[in-house]
């Protein structure tokens, strides 16, 4: 358990292997469906790290003032992902390394601060933050489908409904986290 998180944590370290970035941001799908969530699941894996970790842990306690209740969390991680489903914002990621770094960043940052917030959550704003991401990624995914035009001067229009589909199936899976955390609720 703890190496699958080590090695989730480390993985947005690959990203700097030119080759491979560039072979998953080719494609539109793989930006979208594979970069930007290996990043946040790279982010809540080393906060699971550090919550191992007493004096780390401590630090993390320290700064819980600033996600009352965990609401935060759900807002910045809710924020990120309406930012980076943006044609435009994948576009700009891709030409210039200051986007770059920025969506490298704030896609980690919400996987971590989603992690610290999980736990303090309303199941009310967690149902909110999960479900409301998994519309914005269904409504996305459906325009990515039906839309003749392509909407990122960076890919194809046959990718862009790929990333289309994509987000569909991503939003059903996180409509099934909701699900599940509302039936744990009622119990």
């Amino acid at each position: 358990m703890i190496q699958t998180l080590w090695l989730l944590a480390a993985a947005p370290a690959a990203l700097a292997w030119p080759a491979l970035r560039q072979a998953i941001e080719s494609r539109m799908s793989l930006h979208m469906l594979l970069e930007l969530p290996l990043l946040f699941a790279a982010g809540w894996a080393a906060h699971s790290l550090v919550r191992r970790r007493a004096t780390l842990r401590r630090g993390l306690r320290s700064g819980e003032w600033l996600d009352w209740r965990g609401w935060s969390g759900a807002i910045y991680a809710s924020l990120v992902a309406a930012a980076w489903m943006l044609p435009s914002a994948l576009d700009a990621a891709l030409m210039s390394r200051a986007v770059e770094l920025a969506k490298l960043a704030s896609c980690w940052l919400a996987g971590f601060w989603l992690a610290a917030s999980w736990r303090r959550m309303d199941d009310e704003v967690a149902l909110f933050c999960v479900g409301n991401i998994a519309w914005m990624a269904a409504t996305a995914g459906m325009l990515y489908q039906q839309l003749p035009q392509t909407l990122c001067v960076n890919y194809l229009r046959d990718d862009q409904g790929e990333a289309g589909v994509g987000l569909v199936l991503l939003a059903l899976a996180l409509g099934a986290v909701a699900i599940r955390r509302a039936i744990r609720a009622g119990r």
